[in-house]
């Protein structure tokens, strides 16, 4: 199977979160909710990663099981994404707030959210494992496919901050049902199969629940997905407050992503010539510095430039390195869920918490105060990461498996 039909998913579901991401919580702020609201309405949405990938790699196991691939389930998780999100429009007219709808408006946003999200969320650990097992041997060309998530948030991000400055917020709802339709199609293309192995879960599973190095490892990434969580939920009106204007917001995410890109196309070169904990732990610091300048200089648009440049190395680096590590931990069968494992506690118990924490500290603290503490909390993750990981966790006994 050629790659780009892995390239042609990755494009359309990072699109999709290139509409979520940066511009939802505008569209949430439109609706009228509270930035503590906000914060409670994007922790749903991560969330739900703590509980959905486990649930959907379990199922894709049986599905594997019997035909030897699980590819399928992609069509049906996409699709029951697409149709629950297209509620919203339900939901986000005058006559929906004014009581004609059975619940207020603040509980249908959050049931909808919860709804799409939950098979949304089986999407893209699926993916990772299907295209981990066609590279084979060639694993660590993964960021050249991967790229293509990258370029779809940025032609995204763009297109739909010059939208916003035309058209008002009114445009991200519709913008972001087509983004899901365009992931739904994409998802026939996919074909493939995922490995099996017949393997025993019941040791798979406390092996990996005592291995002293991979949990450091996730409650490493945990603190780096909670330090995560204001600037995916709260960036764009942070920029807002200070005067910047959608183009300009969009302007600044696209950079990040850019920068990613170059890590994604150059990444196997680093990860073949350093150790991943070490490259891990070098994420971390650079995180910390990336937060300690946003929450400094946000009216700096120079300095913020440089802030999103560092996105490279704090999503790029990170999540390439973290994937090596995740297919070295798992691998046969139970590629999918090492995948969702890594998504369900990392980002959804870091993003979730970081999520409502900075929802409720954004009013009480202010908003420099929160990304201060982002740095702050990334700078124990490097002095953690440098103190309590001992020599070589990628080597570990469950990698035989």
């Amino acid at each position: 199977m050629r790659s780009w039909q892995f390239s042609n998913f990755y494009f359309f579901y990072f699109s999709t979160i290139g509409i979520l991401v940066p511009y939802w919580s505008l569209y949430l702020q439109h609706l009228g909710f509270t930035p503590n609201q906000i914060g409670e309405l994007v922790a749903i949405l991560v969330l739900t990663k703590l509980v959905a990938p486990n649930i959907w790699a379990a199922v894709a196991d049986r599905i594997t099981l019997s035909s030897g691939s699980s590819h399928q389930i992609l069509k049906f998780a996409t699709g029951f994404a697409l149709l629950i999100f297209c509620a919203m429009f339900l939901i986000s007219t005058n006559e929906a707030s004014a009581g004609s709808w059975p619940l207020d408006r603040f509980w249908s946003v959050a049931l909808i959210t919860l709804g799409y999200s939950i098979f949304w969320n089986a999407s893209l650990p699926q993916v990772e494992a299907l295209t981990l097992n066609h590279l084979g041997s060639q694993r660590m060309r993964y960021g050249s496919i991967r790229l293509w998530g990258s370029i779809g948030f940025i032609v995204t991000t763009l297109a739909l901050g010059y939208g916003l400055d035309a058209g008002g917020p009114e445009i991200i709802l519709p913008a972001a049902a087509l983004s899901f339709a365009a992931m739904f199609a994409a998802s026939f293309f996919l074909t493939g199969k995922t490995a099996s192995k017949p393997i025993d879960r019941t040791r798979i599973a406390w092996r990996l629940l005592l291995n002293r190095r991979i949990i450091i490892i996730l409650v490493l990434c945990t603190l780096m997905q909670a330090s995560h969580a204001p600037f995916y939920t709260f960036f764009s009106i942070y920029l807002e407050q200070y005067g910047y204007s959608k183009a300009h917001i969009g302007w600044l995410w696209s950079v990040g992503v850019v920068f990613e890109i170059l890590v994604f196309m150059t990444a196997y070169r680093l990860l073949r010539q350093y150790r991943l904990i070490s490259l891990l732990t070098f994420t971390f610091f650079i995180a910390a510095i990336r937060w300690c300048l946003v929450a400094a200089f946000p009216e700096r648009p120079l300095i913020m430039l440089g802030s999103q440049m560092l996105h490279a190395i704090t999503y790029g680096l990170y999540h390439c390195v973290m994937i090596q590590l995740i297919d070295q931990f798992f691998q046969g069968r139970y590629q999918i869920r090492g995948q969702a494992l890594y998504s369900s506690v990392s980002f959804g118990i870091g993003g979730a918490l970081g999520s409502v924490v900075s929802g409720y500290a954004w009013v009480a603290y202010g908003a420099n105060t929160v990304y201060l503490g982002a740095g702050l909390l990334m700078f124990l993750a490097t002095l953690l990461s440098m103190l309590l990981v001992i020599r070589k966790p990628e080597q570990l006994p469950i990698r035989t498996l």
